[in-house]
């Protein structure tokens, strides 16, 4: 679906807050939606069509689970058909709803860009599983707010990626803390140098892609911008 302007409505996923004093609120990533208007596109917010069922908190994600029912789940879709793509950003807590829209966009054949924990849930969704090994390591070399070049990433020159910015090894920057350890339906398709996956892949037609890095942070890296600007400009000539 293209609005009157022609631009491609793409929405971001919004991610629970849970360290207001009063409020549970669901945010909005600023520098994603920069990146989108940056690159062409419209920017808004999907959010649950339900309530809180329950909150686990835990290291290093809490957990949100939603009621999701057929309606609930029917309502949260109809606002992903609004949108020419999706995608899944980062953040400390994982929702079930967020696993429920990677699965909807599958099956669809929606555009789908997933995020660090964005990515993760993409795996989670399709049978795939996280581990908190190494998390000591984890935390001193992948994790870090202000160093925006923690580590290469290598990737195949075989996958989608490459193919879009023509680099089969960067820097990148790193805020996680765990690791996947089986990516589900997905094809691995980049490591840090140290092995750990950055880069997954679904095979097939369309673009459904989940980074392990936060591109949306050094946009002014052309590599980084050109992952915002192919995931828009697939969406043009699709439509």
């Amino acid at each position: 679906m293209i609005n009157l302007n022609k631009k491609p409505i793409i929405g971001i996923v919004g991610k629970p807050q849970c360290d207001d004093v009063i409020w549970n609120k669901i945010c909005i990533s600023n520098e994603i939606k920069d990146a989108i208007n940056k690159n062409g596109g419209v920017a808004i917010g999907i959010i649950p069509q339900s309530k809180i069922k329950q909150i686990k908190e835990g290291k290093p994600f809490s957990y949100q689970n939603y009621y999701l029912d057929e309606k609930s789940l029917s309502d949260l879709f109809s606002t992903i058909d609004l949108c020419d793509g999706i995608i899944l950003e980062g953040g400390i807590t994982i929702c079930d709803y967020e696993q429920e829209i990677a699965k909807y966009c599958i099956e669809k054949n929606i555009p789908l860009l997933g995020i660090c924990c964005g990515c993760i849930n993409m795996a989670l969704a399709t049978g795939g599983s996280i581990s908190l090994e190494n998390y000591d390591y984890l935390k001193e070399k992948h994790f870090s707010l202000l160093n925006m070049e923690m580590h290469d990433v290598i990737i195949d020159k075989d996958s989608k990626l490459y193919s879009m910015i023509k680099k089969d090894k960067f820097i990148v920057n790193s805020i996680h803390k765990c690791k996947i350890d089986n990516p589900g339906a997905y094809s691995i398709k980049g490591f840090a140098n140290d092995n750990i996956i950055e880069l997954l892949e679904l095979d097939g037609k369309g673009f459904n892609i989940g980074v392990q890095w936060h591109p949306e942070f050094i946009t002014d890296k052309e590599e980084e911008n050109q992952i915002f600007k192919k995931f828009i400009d697939y969406i043009i000539k699709s439509n």
